[in-house]
């Protein structure tokens, strides 16, 4: 059996400990009412009332008569609050007392609806913030979501089988990606539901199978967005080639990948067609099948290589890459430019209030903000990955926050530069964070994948829970051992 350097990694051990769910809580708690009450469109309200009178109109809240066009609002919010209620689960959890385990997810979702109640209250003090029933319900749901959520992860990453074949946990990653992967797809998750939005939707359909995702963008930057989303689904068919029969092994055919895939993408779609804020392509359905037939590929190909020697010659291909994704960066921020503005020029249009953390996501829709993030954390990613494979041992983390910090700073200063654009300053924390979580995340992924084609190079192997193996979850509490 292969030793590695790090402790093990077991049932006792189910990230994120409690000490790391208690930050977690506290700092998402801190920005929920930061963006709640100071960020807004208009320079901060602040109104004194009495303490009394304000939970007097608290009282008197009551639901109010809101349309379709509203529910995509309602979803952010209830999605808003599935993380706080994950981590406050998480920080409340008995890891051993089994009887306790129902007091304390009551006590936390008792918690979360007091966080969310609290912060309502708060916003009457800043007018004109909207404070009904409706968000107090969804918020109130997503922290149900989220406390749900826990319960299931600790429940999967808890059972025994999974560390006795650690493929088992690579699975379970590629199988919560996949899920990630289609919640994003499918935002604002605003369905139709009623006759009219449904008869809406199906003459939206003829758009829908003749158009092409970012068609009113340049062309390098739709072949890069494209690409991208073609490689999201590169994970999904990795998954699809990986089949049970006693163990996990690269068992399904490439073929047999593609068929999935199609349906898969297909159905999602379908789904997309029904969202009311999307923009479905059915052109979609070709490049992301298509990025699924890779991952297949990919599966198969890498069950056969030495993983070492890989690493090295990745390594060594890091150099050549720079200059391309450099290329890419720029392609994607609309910065290949010959018309660039001065600083006179651009100073008498800077909104000071865009220089406010979460401000630029605040004004926008809640599905478009989380699109935004996302494809932040895309671009810098690469980053993580470049440092995990020419960092030095020591401080890769600190090295690549440093590095995706610095280059998205220069990103966004220069999109101030160029007419008809602007900077963002919540992607300069977003682009560092992207590339330092990366390297850690790096770790795991590696260990997981050469854990896989070692059990497909001696099928007989198992992946036992010892001492002094595996690699550690982040956050991860003390290890009991046997």
């Amino acid at each position: 059996m292969r030793q590695q350097q790090d402790h093990a990694v077991g049932p006792a051990s189910v990230w994120p400990s409690a000490g790391t769910a208690f930050g977690l809580s506290v700092l998402l708690a801190v920005v929920m009412t930061y963006s709640s009450t100071i960020i807004s469109p208009i320079p901060m309200n602040y109104v004194p009332l009495d303490p009394a009178e304000a939970l007097r109109t608290m009282l008197r809240l009551r639901f109010a008569d809101t349309g379709s066009d509203q529910r995509a609002d309602w979803i952010g919010n209830l999605l808003m609050l599935v993380p706080y209620g994950f981590t406050v689960t998480a920080m409340l959890w008995p890891r051993r007392t089994g009887w306790l385990k129902l007091p304390a997810f009551a006590v936390a979702m008792l918690l979360c609806f007091l966080t969310v109640v609290g912060i309502k209250y708060l916003q009457l003090f800043f007018p004109p913030r909207t404070v009904t029933l409706n968000y107090i319900t969804a918020q109130s749901v997503g922290s149900l979501i989220g406390g749900v959520c826990f319960v299931l992860w600790h429940r999967w990453t808890a059972a025994p089988t999974l560390w006795r074949d650690r493929v088992a946990m690579l699975v379970l990653a590629l199988r919560l990606y996949l899920l990630a992967l289609v919640l994003f797809l499918l935002m604002p998750l605003d369905f139709a539901l009623s006759l009219p939005d449904l008869i809406g939707q199906l003459l939206r359909l003829p758009d829908a199978i003749t158009s092409v995702p970012g068609s009113g963008r340049p062309l390098p930057v739709r072949i890069v967005l494209q690409t991208a989303s073609a490689a999201s689904f590169v994970p999904v068919g990795m998954l699809l080639s990986l089949v049970w029969d006693g163990r996990y092994h690269v068992g399904r055919s490439v073929a047999a990948v593609f068929g999935l895939g199609l349906l898969l993408t297909s159905f999602i779609f379908a789904l997309t067609t029904l969202v009311m804020g999307a923009a479905p392509g059915m052109i979609a359905i070709t490049y992301r099948t298509f990025g699924i037939v890779i991952g297949g590929v990919l599966m198969h190909w890498l069950v056969r290589q030495d993983m070492d020697r890989l690493r090295r010659w990745l390594s060594a291909l890091v150099p050549w890459m720079v200059l391309p994704y450099l290329a890419a960066l720029i392609l994607v921020n609309q910065l290949a430019s010959t018309h660039w503005r001065s600083y006179e020029q651009i100073a008498p249009e800077v909104d000071l209030r865009g220089l406010l953390p979460l401000f630029d996501y605040y004004i926008v829709p809640k599905a478009d903000a989380a699109k935004n993030i996302v494809g932040h954390v895309l671009m810098y990613i690469p980053i993580g990955i470049a440092v995990w494979l020419r960092g030095p041992r020591r401080g890769r983390t600190v090295l690549a926050f440093l590095l995706g910090g610095l280059l998205s700073l220069g990103i966004e200063v220069a999109r101030y530069f160029r007419p008809g654009l602007q900077g963002d300053i919540n992607a300069v924390a977003v682009g560092a964070f992207a590339a330092a979580l990366t390297v850690p995340a790096m770790d795991l992924a590696w260990s997981l994948l050469d854990d896989l084609v070692r059990q497909t190079a001696n099928p007989r192997m198992r992946w036992e829970q010892r001492d002094a193996t595996a690699v550690v979850l982040p956050g991860a509490g003390e290890v009991e051992h046997y």
